[in-house]
């Protein structure tokens, strides 16, 4: 499953090993190192993506944790038709 993550309204606990998270939108604000949530997610997936304007458009960039790959929207598309199905928060 991909977890599209627009806010900071993410359920961790529906979070498995086999799903991937992606940060966009307002979402970005919790890639940000040091934020506990993130962390917890870490626990549950390795595999966490932020897209790249998003970040650049509020100037999150040096702030985003290193173990979240930075992606563009051309590999947000790869994503989407690689997990299925997908749950929006």
């Amino acid at each position: 499953m991909l977890h599209t993550v627009s806010s900071s309204n993410l359920d961790v606990d529906l979070i498995n090993a086999n799903d991937a998270i992606l940060f966009w939108q307002d979402g970005v604000i919790l890639a940000l190192e040091n934020n506990q949530k993130l962390i917890t997610i870490l626990t549950k997936t390795s595999k966490c993506y932020a897209l790249d304007n998003d970040i650049l458009a509020r100037g999150l960039t040096p702030m985003i944790d290193k173990r979240i790959a930075i992606i563009n929207m051309e590999q947000v598309i790869a994503l989407t038709q690689h997990y299925y199905p997908q749950m929006k928060w």
